[in-house]
């Protein structure tokens, strides 16, 4: 029986240790030199993704061409000039047009390994060996490449544009101009050159200017992409070829920001790569502003390019300045504003464009819409068709100061861009005001008659017996027409019946504290003597307003018979109301303003809003301007259909 056990033992051992012995074989055999593995797709895609834009290596497309002809990995790391110019020998007598996708990715990827020239590139030195390769010299030559490799001619046509390579040669171009422009130090020199590259040069030639300025006026260009955006929720990015850059002008007296407009620097390639060996290829340099040229897009072998821009770099660097920040932030310096009062463009005048008048509140100033204007300028149609108009004004002056102040601003503002009357976009203007100003934007498109002479004091204007001097001064401040240039009115968190905060003792408080202009003391004193004299004495308790708080006490009768004066038929308003807490309509308040003071009858429409006070760039606020202001692209265009011009 023993015996047994044990060869029964050894049998079993022994066939264990052959199912071993085959699946280790069968293992084996599996794992095949070529083969997949299973893996995350976000894996699958950082490999076929990876590039020399995302990673410090080459492409798959490269590795393809250095394949092709032989060329390892190791040897363009340990050479790159010399793998460069290898394949730029091949790529002469060879048309396969990939050899010059990767002739740009290998300059891009040299670009920051080599020498940095301190100054300007000079032409190239004569001869070539004297002169070593600099980075500028690779950003350049992967610029040119890769625009050949995307627009040139050759036996093979150009990759659509659902071609992977096709995106990636953009991206080249697009940031090695950007790259190449860092070495200008700043200086702008519109004069021709010779520039080198890593192999041969070519002859630079500034084709276009085309800036909302002179040529004289501008200061600088900045590649875009050396900044980064802090403050605004979204970047504005429009795809398309060139370097994004910020076209700077020279910073002008009285003005609040700096101007800075969103550009692209273009350099359109003349030859091919055997051309750059005998010297006759030729880079037109262009530089395009969609402000100057009313679009986006030019025009090549007609085709239309779009080109590559920036939108929200331009105006976080114009407000890239604590001093603007400031402004009207001080309650007791109201009244007087460090830069002048009056309507300031966000860009240069653009012909054909409708003006949207941005209108701040209390406390406040024009960056505080840089939120609101930032995101409407993504929307192509909002960007196309519109200009931004800001208003400064001193918050602290009783309202009719500051709304005649506005409606004189905006007809001079017409009268400087159109004196001959020939733009109709000028006829269709857009007023959006936040808080007080939205009681300045009231006054924009309202009919008082003597409404508020009757609610100040007790009678009619032909009742009040007044010189031509003093009758002047009443009716430019309290008799008021609508304004034919104004279309459309916005107002969020307007108090049209007063502010909840405008108590009687914040009013003698910022009595005793706000600083007023002379001429606006002058002015309130005598219309104060108009008041006394012709009030009704012991019934009326209230006075003339003398400060921006006293305008919108819930007291004020003069506010609260504007509140219910209609809208004329050919303007348009609406109300954007914020309610914050759990109070639901006709309760609650934005902790400034309460629901029953903000609404409006014969409004277009209403929206309710869950926050505070200062909402305008919270995101269902701006979202309800842009949904306006395409309202009013449309009710255009249907007027236009209904009345052709003949």
């Amino acid at each position: 029986m023993r015996s047994e056990s044990i060869e029964y033992r050894v049998t079993w051992f022994g066939a264990r240790l052959a199912l071993a012995v085959i699946a280790a074989l069968l293992i084996a055999g599996c794992a095949t030199p070529v083969g997949v593995s299973r893996v995350k797709e976000s894996d699958v895609y950082r490999q076929i993704d990876a590039s020399a834009l995302t990673t410090k290596t080459f492409s798959d497309h490269t590795a393809i061409v250095l394949h092709r002809h032989g060329i390892k990995g190791n040897e363009f790391f340990d050479h790159p000039a010399a793998v460069i110019r290898k394949l730029h020998e091949i790529a002469c007598n060879d048309d396969r047009r990939d050899l010059l996708l990767t002739l740009s990715e290998l300059c891009y990827l040299a670009a920051p390994r080599a020498k940095v020239e301190k100054k300007i590139p000079p032409g190239p030195d004569s001869p070539q060996k004297k002169r070593p390769v600099y980075s500028s010299d690779y950003y350049l030559g992967a610029s040119v490449y890769a625009y050949l490799y995307l627009m040139g001619e050759g036996s093979e046509p150009p990759p659509g544009p659902f071609d992977r390579r096709f995106r990636l040669a953009c991206d080249l171009y697009n940031r090695s101009l950007a790259n190449q422009l860092n070495f200008i130090s700043e200086r702008i020199e519109l004069s021709d050159k010779i520039m080198a590259m890593p192999v041969g040069q070519i002859h630079v030639t500034f084709k276009t200017v085309e800036v909302p300025w002179n040529t004289e006026e501008l200061a600088t260009i900045l590649p875009a992409d050396t900044f980064e955006v802090h403050g605004l929720s979204i970047r504005n990015r429009v795809s398309g070829l060139g370097a994004p850059i910020l076209a700077v002008r020279k910073r002008q007296p009285g003005k609040p920001v700096t101007s800075a407009v969103a550009a692209t620097l273009f350099a359109e390639i003349k030859g091919s790569i055997r051309d750059i060996d005998n010297g006759t290829c030729q880079a037109e340099v262009s530089l395009y502003s969609p402000e100057a040229m009313g679009e986006n897009e030019i025009t090549l072998d007609g085709k239309k390019i779009p080109l590559e821009i920036d939108m929200t770099a331009p105006i976080a660097y114009a407000l890239n300045d604590p001093i603007v920040w400031k402004m009207g932030r001080n309650l007791f310096r109201l009244g007087r504003s460090p830069f002048k009062p009056g309507l300031y463009a966000s860009h240069p005048y653009a012909p054909g464009r409708i003006p949207i008048v941005f209108v701040h509140g209390t406390m406040s100033s024009p960056v505080w819409w840089a939120e609101m204007f930032n995101t409407l300028s993504s929307d192509p149609r909002i960007r196309q068709r519109f200009q931004i108009w800001m208003y400064l004004y001193d918050s602290g002056k009783p309202v009719v100061f500051s709304a005649a102040h506005l409606r004189e601003s905006i007809a001079k503002k017409i009268r400087e861009y159109d004196p001959e009357g020939r733009d109709p976009a000028l006829n269709d203007i857009v007023v959006v005001g936040h808080s007080q100003g939205g009681l300045l934007t009231r006054w924009t498109v309202t009919e008082s008659g003597d409404t508020l002479i009757r609610a100040a004091t007790g009678k009619s204007l032909d009742e009040l017996d007044l010189s031509p001097e003093q009758m002047e001064t009443v009716t430019r401040y309290a008799v008021i027409h609508p304004m034919p240039e104004v279309s459309r009115v916005i107002f969020i968190s307007t108090p049209h019946r007063g502010s909840i905060l405008a108590g009687n003792i914040v009013r003698r408080i910022a009595a005793k504290f706000i600083s007023l202009p002379r001429e606006v003391i002058q002015t309130g004193a005598d219309l104060f003597n108009f008041y006394e004299r012709f009030s009704l004495a012991g019934k009326l308790k209230w006075s003339i307003p003398r400060t921006s708080i006293d305008s919108m006490s819930p007291e004020n009768p003069a506010l609260l018979a504007m509140a219910e004066l209609p809208f004329p038929p050919e303007v348009k308003a609406h109300s954007i109301i914020a309610v914050k807490g759990k109070e639901k309509p006709p309760e609650g308040d934005d902790g400034v303003v309460a629901y029953k003071s903000a609404h409006l009858e014969g409004v277009a429409s209403e929206l309710v809003v869950p926050y505070g006070h200062s909402c305008q760039d919270k995101p269902e606020v701006i979202e309800e301007v842009r949904r306006i202001l395409i309202e009013h692209l449309e009710d255009l265009e249907h007027k236009k259909t209904e009345n052709p011009v003949h």
